[in-house]
């Protein structure tokens, strides 16, 4: 044991542990338990699709805590008094990839987010649930129809013709309606809405929750959407903006947002 005694060897033992203790994080951090905050603005914008609900909104995920966090998922859940709206968000508007010329914000997939120990992040992410296999066809159909039938008449139109717009048939637009009130539940009244950050293996990590009213004039802006049906606009080609409506929410106790999740499913 006489190389314990040489100085050298204990420098060598220092320097070894001087640099593994570099590598860890600071011991404010060890001793931080795991934590996420989310932060959501006071209002988000609610539409639809041929009747399917779609919320977006600004939504940042912050790593408070000492612990490196994975998000796997960021979901969410509309409740009324009699209906339950599921809507996992599914895409995001990238900040670095915005849409130009007039055209719409570019959309991505939202993939896991890996935070480090005060690391942080934030997009508009688009909410909305997907259609069934059979659903998802008859709009592809409708869809179909409508841009066809358009396309046909624009084609047949003399070219020193005004350049009016061009409706779809009352037939197919009809249908697009139809398939519309079939699938649009909301009405004038209260509702709730919580916003949950969930872990890989489906625990959640954090969550927010918030009340919000629905009035007679957001009713009828959502509906007046399917005036526009006839000229394409909310079927093939995106809705006219101002045929969204803001909701402005009102937070409530986490512990109320943790049970409402939970008892969603």
């Amino acid at each position: 044991m006489e190389f314990m005694k040489s100085p050298e060897v204990w420098s060598a033992v220092i320097a070894l542990l001087a640099l593994v203790l570099s590598q860890l994080p600071p011991v404010h951090q060890l001793l931080r338990r795991r934590a996420l905050h989310i932060v959501i603005p006071e209002y988000l914008s609610l539409y639809h699709f041929l009747g399917n609900l779609n919320l977006l909104g600004f939504v940042a995920l912050h790593n408070t805590g000492g612990k490196t966090l994975t998000v796997a998922k960021i979901d969410c859940i509309v409740t009324s008094d009699s209906a339950v709206w599921h809507l996992p968000g599914l895409m995001y508007q990238s900040r670095q990839s915005q849409g130009g010329g007039g055209q719409q914000n570019l959309e991505f997939f939202v993939e896991w987010s890996v935070l480090k120990p005060d690391e942080h992040w934030s997009e508009t992410v688009h909410f909305f649930k997907p259609w069934t296999v059979q659903e998802e066809e008859d709009a592809a159909e409708i869809i179909s129809k409508i841009r066809s039938n358009i396309n046909a008449k624009i084609a047949q139109r003399p070219a020193d013709a005004p350049k009016i717009p061009v409706e779809a048939d009352d037939e197919f637009v009809r249908e697009a309606k139809e398939f519309f009130l079939k699938r649009f539940q909301l009405v004038k009244g209260n509702y709730r809405i919580v916003i949950a950050a969930l872990s890989e293996k489906k625990e959640v990590l954090a969550l927010r929750s918030f009340d919000f009213t629905l009035f007679d004039n957001h009713i009828k802006t959502l509906r007046s959407a399917t005036d526009d049906y006839k000229l394409g606009a909310g079927v093939y080609y995106a809705a006219d903006p101002s045929k969204q409506v803001p909701i402005r929410l009102r937070p409530i106790s986490d512990a109320d947002a943790r049970q409402e999740y939970l008892k969603a499913y």
